[in-house]
């Protein structure tokens, strides 16, 4: 019983990075443009994370080392400043996007003011972090995300293509012109980048060792790592899937959160559109979390301050201090009326500019045998690892030009 829980802290991992309000509609948006020809960029980043969320749980158990405070080590202070300033910086926009977020899908199902909801679930997601213990965080939105299933059998029962969908895992060269060119690599950059948010692998490590596990858990480890984002790739699938199906023959594209999260429900009407809606909810709620925790594990390892959620409110008072100001801050940012999906758009193509700074320290470290012993990188496990690397510093490379040549997705 013990392991399985202990899945639910990938389960949520995977469904708040893989399935958060960005992933959705980027997506869904991806499926409405270009079918299924992109199913190679979700293939190509579930394969990655998997990959380097195993690498920074195993090094979070034998050096007992978080992912920041290898940055700190491995980057030295001024470079790791940087990336420790610009990591909280994109955690703070994703959180103000994701609460925006939770607001539209919480008026979509009580019709209540979107400003009264954006505080009062602010609030509520603040108690939460209080009152429960971290493995109930995680249990509590890893379990309830679940309900994101709907879209994967609404998909199903759409019958999607499958012979496209099996050819759309190699990438396309050709296109019908340079603006379809540079949007398709415009979206494999932003599926690419939402699957590997740096926020997931500072959660993830920080998860392992609020949760105490030991060297007799590294099997635990790549099962989590595993199995929570392979779950959190087919959800990917499914809304790829359905912009192919339900947006692209009706020359649709979806630019809302409402339009994507209807899709899920489409075959069944109202019958599944509440479980469309609660799952899409505790997936973004889940991101929310993870991103103000995340900021404030990121401050406290960096500075060698004491930190965690499991730890009495009194002993690490930084720790609380800084994920309550995340809130708060994302809580202004979300106020001024800026559209979540604007941040989303800023947060994806920034977050894929700094991944290769978060990346390289935890290949470096779980490579270095003086450090990680006979839990050392096999030498397919560097060689994986260094390819990832290199096509995350291409991406983070392409990602700006691309921005603003596509005008950040528009068609």
């Amino acid at each position: 019983m013990k392991k399985l829980l202990g899945i639910t802290l990938g389960i949520m991992t995977a469904l708040g990075g893989f399935v958060d309000l960005g992933q959705i509609v980027f997506t869904t948006q991806a499926g409405a443009l270009f079918g299924y020809r992109l199913m190679w960029a979700i293939l190509l980043g579930t394969a990655a994370i998997i990959v380097y969320m195993e690498m920074c749980g195993r090094i979070a158990v034998v050096a007992k080392e978080p992912v920041f405070a290898i940055v700190r080590t491995h980057l030295g202070f001024r470079l790791g400043l940087v990336s420790l300033i610009a990591s909280n910086l994109l955690n703070l926009i994703t959180c103000a996007a994701e609460l925006g977020g939770i607001a539209i899908v919480l008026h979509l199902l009580t019709g209540w003011p979107e400003n009264l909801l954006l505080i009062g679930s602010t609030l509520a997601l603040g108690t939460m972090i209080l009152v429960f213990p971290f493995q109930w965080i995680e249990r509590t939105f890893g379990l309830s995300g679940l309900l994101m299933i709907v879209f994967a059998v609404s998909a199903v029962f759409l019958h999607p293509n499958w012979n496209q969908l099996v050819r759309g895992l190699l990438p396309t060269v050709s296109q019908p012109d340079a603006k379809h060119a540079f949007l398709y690599g415009y979206f494999a950059v932003a599926i690419f980048s939402a699957m590997l948010m740096e926020y997931e692998v500072h959660f993830y490590s920080s998860g392992a060792i609020e949760e105490d596990w030991t060297v007799k858990d590294l099997g635990e480890n790549l099962m989590v790592a595993s199995l929570g984002s392979i779950l959190g790739s087919l959800l990917t699938v499914s809304l790829l899937a359905l912009g192919a199906m339900l947006f692209l023959p009706r020359g649709i594209f979806p630019n809302l959160l409402s339009t994507t999260t209807l899709a899920g429900a489409f075959p069944f009407a109202q019958k599944a559109l509440l479980a469309a809606l609660l799952g899409t909810l505790a997936c973004i709620a889940g991101a929310a979390v993870e991103t103000a925790l995340s900021g404030a594990y990121n401050v406290c390892q960096f500075f060698n301050l004491e930190w965690g959620k499991n730890r009495p409110l009194e002993s690490v008072p930084r720790y609380t201090a800084t994920w309550i100001g995340m809130f708060i801050l994302a809580l202004v940012i979300a106020l001024t009326g800026v559209r979540p999906l604007q941040l989303v758009d800023i947060s994806i193509v920034f977050g894929m500019v700094i991944m290769p700074l978060t990346y390289y320290p935890i290949l470096r470290v779980a490579a270095d045998k003086n450090i990680m012993g006979k839990h050392v990188n096999s030498k397919v496990d560097t060689i994986v690892g260094i390819l990832v690397l290199v096509l995350i510093t291409v991406a983070a490379v392409a990602a700006i030009p691309l921005m603003i040549i596509t005008k950040s997705g528009k068609p």
